[in-house]
């Protein structure tokens, strides 16, 4: 039995634009957000709106970090740090070592045996 379609690809497209997500689109077309989510994966045209949208949703939260970075928020200065100035150094390390940090540690790794 061939499937029917109860949106038109315009209209889906049209309500991601104004939904900007799979779930604000889907309370405009009134329907579950699965279905937004299977036209994107069944039309090339409705992926491409919605990844437009979410590539829009990332550019306002770098706008809104960049916003925290010039307030001085100590929390976007780590996160930043950490993420985008990775490759610059600004990573954590963990350092673990035994009891009073004299005694090495040492890892056993035993064989369960299959019954």
């Amino acid at each position: 039995m061939a499937r029917t379609q109860k949106y038109k690809r315009e209209d889906v497209i049209k309500a991601i634009r104004s939904g900007h997500t799979p779930t604000g689109a889907a309370n405009i077309l009134k329907c579950h957000p699965d279905t937004v989510r299977n036209y994107a994966k069944r039309y090339k045209s409705v992926d491409k709106a919605l990844r437009s949208e979410r590539a829009q949703l990332v550019d306002l939260g770098e706008t809104g970090l960049r916003s925290a970075l010039l307030n001085r928020d100590a929390w976007a200065i780590a996160f930043t740090l950490k993420t985008i100035g990775k490759h610059l150094g600004y990573v954590e390390r963990q350092e673990l070592t035994g009891a009073e940090n004299t005694e090495p540690i040492t890892f056993v790794i035993k064989r369960r045996k299959d019954d």
